[in-house]
């Protein structure tokens, strides 16, 4: 990150500069240790490091580009551009093989075997021998995206169906938003203000959604009056 340009004083040079100062309005040039002159020049630099250190703190963070994260918030609030919550895996898990129409009720607890835990969403009954119950990651970010056929074991044993099943299409979960990738994106709404869709505001929007880190836009895509927008993410799953 860049620096401030700010060049803050240090307190040592401050009491030099002070004391100087002092013995030259008393017209004197020699400092004992407990005159006066020495000890204003002590309590003024301290009041005045201070002073320059909050200086100093402005300096860094009345800009977006190299401001602190709690300042980050304010500066986004400011160009509506908020930080991309994250975002819980969601999908399906599944039994094959099920004889007769056992039930999985919603709220039901499954886990991966590294205990990643999931909570099923409604109550499902098997049918023709498939069990396929829509399920959500407990805990949101990229840990609850699951490979197709991974291991799902049942938290509570339920009669008609086995302990374990398998993951289906279990994707979708993202982080929060990395600080200096939202730092990036409030510094373009100070690069490209909204035109109404003009091409940057296709891609400004759809780096707004979760996951998305990168995206392109092509004009007339599917002919006269459409766009047609790409996205790529940094975290694929």
């Amino acid at each position: 990150m860049a620096d401030s340009q700010f060049a803050r004083p240090e307190l040592p040079q401050l009491i030099a500069t002070i004391r100087s100062d002092l013995l030259t309005r008393f017209q004197q040039d020699v400092v004992l240790r407990r005159m006066d002159a020495e000890v204003y020049s002590r309590v003024q630099a301290a009041a005045v490091h201070t002073l320059y250190g909050y200086i100093d703190y402005l300096a860094r963070n009345m800009l977006p580009d190299m401001c602190d994260e709690d300042w980050l918030y304010r500066h986004a609030r400011i160009k509506r551009c908020p930080r991309k919550n994250a975002v819980s895996a969601k999908g399906f898990a599944r039994w094959d093989g099920i004889a007769g129409t056992p039930e999985i009720p919603a709220g039901t607890q499954i886990q991966r075997d590294d205990q990643v835990t999931f909570t099923t969403l409604q109550t499902v009954k098997a049918s023709g021998g498939l069990l396929r119950v829509p399920v959500i990651a407990d805990v949101a970010g990229t840990a609850g995206n699951t490979d197709d056929g991974t291991a799902l074991r049942l938290g509570t044993p339920i009669t008609g169906i086995p302990s374990t099943g398998y993951a289906d299409t279990l994707t979708g979960g993202a982080d929060t938003e990395e600080l200096e990738t939202w730092r990036a994106r409030v510094m373009e709404r100070y690069y490209w203000i909204p035109q109404g869709g003009a091409d940057p505001d296709y891609v400004i929007w759809a780096k707004e959604i979760a996951g998305i880190t990168r995206a392109w836009t092509f004009r007339h895509y599917k002919g006269t009056g459409t766009v047609g927008v790409m996205v790529a993410t940094s975290n694929p799953v």
